[in-house]
């Protein structure tokens, strides 16, 4: 568990008196059940063993090595020579490259094994320097130092040569009779090395009248890829379904599969849904990328104020905590990262998922199966009778699941769930709706987090602009006109010339407290109850949106797009 090097701080740490071996043996138990997966570090912080600041100084003093302030320095540091795994499960990031001497941040140790794997993958003499973990991990958001692996396997088939569009149905008969085709099987992998290789989230596989399209959903928009002609749809749906477990014979009938699929270090989930139309089965295989479970709230694009209420309602010992927003808003990925943050050998955490997105650790999980009479009311009651301290539903959907939500958070569980609405407010006249009375919400919801994803500019291609008058007025920025820097991104290779890349989440948090709670009991407009939350300091999500435009990370027309009123 532990290695040599952090025993060796350890008795610097009893030389000096930073710690005693009660001490000690105390972290070695927190560590026993709880893992040290963030490293020797972090997990010294997180146990209030060490501040941040003083656990870097001592292990700079116990081996010897400069303390580097990173966040300012990343600029100039090397890009893309060390895999980007191995930045993230070693905790170390390359800063500068002289000669033949590459410095390196670390946050642990200067393990002996992790610098030899270093100077063999880079050929350098590695000189490591200490750090924050904050520095570290800001530093490396921001740097993107290392290189994914995924990015390195390279395509088998030009897509675009076979392109029904690019090419014509002669171009590719004549290629076929040649035997120059691909095997449909070695098409649909190229499909799926593409998809995860340009970070889409949703592959769509549609038949038409004379071709079948494919198209990739990235970054919350669909964009085409290829068409092939009409004849092969049929073989590379069946392709599909046989790889994920589906029958491949039943055609007139929606099935469900799901394939994991592993490229280097990482592991893909495919979850696929297979529906009938008129021109043939449409396919549609939404990408699930298995280090998203490991994502921390803090990395979520929360504010300050927002993270910093969304964790106090997570401490609360009971009550229902509603996440909104619609399908593909990150719902779920907030969901897990609060799970674990609150998940521990000390609780019993269930949940019941319809289908399972990411299997965690130390959580039991449940799938609904209507065909065996598994709701999620059902497995809800049946959960209850598992002794859980916190229970995670999926969805809240119909009357039954919300009444019995709501009735275990009012005896004495924390339930977590998401709901349709477009905005916080909006979640309780939805479940008052549902069948749920006034008097049991009221005392049961302690918070509602709504949220939406807006593309993140592409930093390759970040360039100061001023918009025009009209938008500046119509979001309510006519004041900072000439005060603030605007961004856009212009387009470029890196971004495949849409000026975006990557997104993050805007967000809005209602924590519901005593006035709050009365006007549920009196069944209050949600214009009655938003006047109240502002007045306990609630923003919304277009403030929080215009925050990050002025913070240059997403632009005005992003946060247009996904918000409604005067934007």
């Amino acid at each position: 568990m532990f290695k040599k090097e952090d025993l060796t701080f350890r008795d610097y740490c009893f030389t000096k008196g930073l710690m005693t071996e009660a001490q000690w043996k105390q972290f070695e138990d927190l560590v026993n059940n709880y893992s040290m997966n963030g490293g020797l570090a972090q997990s010294l912080v997180e146990f209030k063993f060490f501040s941040e600041p003083d656990i870097a100084t001592e292990l700079a003093e116990a081996f010897n090595l400069p303390f580097m302030k990173l966040y300012a320095e990343t600029a100039s540091a090397p890009k893309e020579i060390i895999p980007d795994s191995f930045l993230r499960t070693h905790r170390t990031i390359p800063m500068f490259l002289l000669g033949n001497e590459l410095t390196v941040a670390i946050v642990d140790p200067p393990y002996q094994d992790v610098m030899d794997e270093l100077t063999k993958m880079t050929g350098h003499r590695i000189i490591p320097v200490v750090s924050t973990v904050t520095d570290f991990l800001e530093t490396l958001k921001i740097q993107r130092g290392g290189f994914d692996e995924i990015q390195k396997i390279a395509s088998t088939i030009e897509l675009e040569k076979f392109d029904l569009v690019k090419g014509g149905e002669r171009n590719i008969q004549q290629m076929e009779n040649l035997g120059q085709f691909p095997p449909l099987v070695h098409l649909v992998d190229e499909i799926i090395l593409r998809a995860i290789k340009g970070g889409a989230s949703d592959i769509h596989i549609e038949p038409f009248e004379e071709e079948v399209k494919i198209r990739f959903r990235s970054d919350g928009v669909l964009h085409r890829i290829a068409s092939f002609p009409k004849r092969f749809a049929e073989g590379i749906v069946a392709v599909i379904k046989t790889k994920s477990s589906m029958d491949m014979f039943e055609k007139h009938k929606p099935q469900d599969g799901r394939v994991t699929i592993t490229y280097e270090t990482r592991s893909f989930d495919l979850r696929v849904s297979a529906l009938p139309t008129i021109y043939g089965e449409k396919v549609v295989m939404r990408i699930l990328s298995k280090s998203s479970i490991a994502i921390k709230l803090e990395e979520l694009g929360f504010s300050a104020a927002n993270l910093a209420l969304f964790n106090h309602l997570l401490e609360q010992p009971n009550g229902l905590l509603l996440v909104t927003g619609p399908t593909g808003s990150g719902k779920s990925t907030t969901l897990y990262a609060a799970l674990n943050k609150i998940k521990s050998v000390e609780r019993n955490i269930l949940t019941v998922e319809n289908p399972v997105e990411y299997q965690v650790d130390t959580i039991n999980q449940v799938q609904v199966d209507p065909d065996r009479e598994l709701t999620f009311a059902t497995s809800l009651r049946a959960i209850l009778r598992q002794d859980p301290d916190v229970v995670l539903v999926g969805e809240i959907r119909d009357t039954d699941t919300g009444t019995i939500a709501t009735e275990a958070a009012l005896t004495g569980h924390l339930v977590m769930s998401t709901l349709h609405t477009n905005d916080a407010v909006g979640a309780i006249p939805r479940l008052i709706n549902m069948g749920i009375p006034a008097y049991w919400l009221a005392p049961a919801l302690i918070g509602v987090a709504a949220q939406r994803l807006v593309r993140r500019i592409c930093e390759h291609c970040k360039e100061e602009y001023q918009p025009r008058e009209e938008v500046m007025y119509a979001t309510g920025l006519s004041a900072m006109q000439g005060k603030v820097t605007f961004f856009r991104g212009v387009g470029c290779e890196k971004c495949s010339f849409k000026g975006y890349k990557g997104r993050l989440a805007i967000h809005e948090v209602l924590a519901v407290n005593e006035q709050i709670q009365d006007l549920i009991y009196q069944n209050a407009t949600t214009v009655k109850i938003l006047e109240q939350a502002q007045k306990n300091g609630f923003h919304d999500l277009r403030f929080d949106g215009l925050k990050k435009v002025i913070a240059g990370l997403t632009t005005l027309e992003e946060v247009r797009r996904v918000t409604r009123s005067g934007l």
